[in-house]
């Protein structure tokens, strides 16, 4: 196996090479795979919301509402999933490229996000916009300007936001701040386990670390500081550091474990100054939450913009957007062994011809798995699509 060390000493040479590489193994199986592509079972709800685009959407833990969030300036909308009527809408989330919207652990609260135009950046830590509002009244909890990320524990006592080095747990009840934890470096990313005992940090790869890996190889060591990050588990009650994952990251953006917390899966970039022109590859890594090591299963997308990874309500699949030859797709893998089952090609033509409707173009689906886990809820533009990906087929 090639080392940081190697592939950082070439770089970005040696990087674009080994992105087109995977480029075209990825075109040479899109092709093989063309017949596991689903497209002919599809429907569509209508909302009678013209001119609205969504951009986030999410199944509440009891699975009887959709929430879905919308750009320019429109509102947060409850679907009862039943009726595939809207039953309550929320002035929030008002910002003009929308936003990514989930649920608390038990359904109390609702965490957005705001969608830059762009997702990728330089090696610098992002400052986007969050909000906190009741799911079922709409009630602002709190909003979060110029931060990198926050999360809802899931206890649903605390929210967690990290802003420049510090990540602070504040109660939700009173919005008391309780704890600070100083991360040195921190990045974009933080992850909570479902315990609330250990906290996953995004971090830009410290002197330490670089001095270890790269001993006498300044110009590596350079590239590696610029275009790589790293790991880091934090012990929540002692607020000290446990352990750095031994592995060198591309730019993460997100980090979330498992819902039995014994999995952290990683969302990374390449840096854009080394990404390949139109030939833009993401990747989604996993590490032994028990052990902080890498494990050796990763999956990649081609999406234009950053990529989703969702789990289905039984954990039996996932799935992940990415981008084929033409179309923005839907990639449907099986939990268990992490094969690619189906994908669904998102090519607004496919969607006018049904019904003649203007299709507007989105690069950023949201998608959510739907009760019984035999379909998905996507959204795409203005259209959300009920995809039934009949698995047994």
């Amino acid at each position: 196996m090639v080392g940081n060390k190697e592939i950082l000493k070439k770089r970005p040479a040696v990087f674009k090479l080994l992105t087109s590489l995977l480029f075209a193994i990825f075109c040479l199986l899109h092709g093989q795979l063309s017949g596991q592509t689903s497209n002919s079972d599809f429907e569509r709800i209508k909302l009678n919301y013209n001119g609205i685009e969504f951009s986030g959407i999410a199944l509440s833990p009891d699975q009887k509402n959709i929430a879905i969030s919308t750009k320019d300036l429109a509102p947060v909308l409850i679907l009862d999933w039943k009726t595939q009527k809207v039953i309550h809408e929320f002035n929030a989330g008002n910002w003009h490229s929308g936003s990514k919207i989930s649920y608390s652990e038990n359904g109390k609260y609702l965490l957005l996000q705001e969608l830059e135009y762009r997702d990728f950046s330089l090696n610098t830590p992002r400052k986007i916009a969050f909000e906190i509002i009741e799911a079922e009244t709409g009630k602002l909890i709190r909003k979060f300007e110029n931060v990198q990320d926050v999360l809802i524990s899931a206890d649903e006592k605390y929210m967690v936001s990290l802003e420049e080095e510090s990540v602070n747990f504040t109660r939700l009840a009173d919005g008391t701040k309780e704890k600070v934890l100083n991360v040195p470096g921190a990045s974009n990313a933080i992850a909570l386990s479902p315990d609330g005992k250990l906290l996953a940090v995004s971090q830009k790869v410290s002197p330490e670390i670089l001095k270890s890996t790269f001993s006498g190889d300044k110009k590596s060591a350079k590239v590696a500081a610029k275009t790589r990050q790293m790991v880091s588990f934090y012990d929540v009650e002692k607020g000290t550091i446990i352990k750095t994952v031994t592995e060198l990251y591309e730019i993460i953006y997100k980090l979330k474990f498992s819902r039995d917390g014994e999995l952290l899966v990683v969302s990374q970039t390449p840096e854009v100054s080394t990404q390949v022109a139109n030939k833009k590859i993401s990747y989604f890594n996993l590490i032994d939450a028990a052990t902080a090591e890498p494990l050796r299963r990763g999956f990649t997308s081609m999406s234009v913009n950053q990529p989703a990874i969702h789990f289905s309500n039984n954990r039996q699949f996932f799935a992940i957007n990415s981008k084929g030859q033409k179309f923005q797709e839907i990639h449907l893998y099986d939990s268990e062994t992490a094969t690619l089952q189906k994908r669904f090609e998102m090519g607004k033509r496919i969607f006018e011809k049904v019904e003649g409707e203007k299709l507007f173009s989105d690069s950023r689906p949201s998608f959510t798995f739907l009760p019984g886990d035999e379909s998905m809820l996507i959204a795409i533009g203005n259209q959300l699509i009920i995809w039934n990906f009949n698995i047994e087929e």
